[in-house]
């Protein structure tokens, strides 16, 4: 199955502002971005609202999906994260 390239591809990062692995996280989905076009979203596991996100991910982030599908956690690398999108691209599956 050949997937559309107009199929949005979604990169939630969860995230929190103590994270010093997050921050790494970041700036390779900036990279990444500049290679493979995606949206990027970030949620605050310690916000009220993300509570369950926390109870789910509080002792692993940052975690890393892509339109809702869990892919990565802890330490994100470069061409692991643009290896997995080129084949979402195409599959349609991570």
């Amino acid at each position: 199955m050949v997937i559309s390239p107009s199929r949005r591809i979604l990169l939630t990062l969860f995230t929190s502002k103590s994270c010093s692995l997050c921050i790494d996280a970041k700036y390779t989905i900036e990279k990444v971005q500049k290679k493979i076009p995606c949206d990027f979203e970030q949620k605050d596991i310690k916000a009220p609202e993300n509570s369950d996100w926390f109870e789910k991910y509080k002792h692993d982030i940052p975690v890393l999906h892509i339109n809702n599908q869990f892919i990565f956690k802890h330490r994100i690398k470069q061409d692991e994260l643009e290896r997995v999108l080129n084949k979402y691209k195409e599959t349609g599956t991570v």
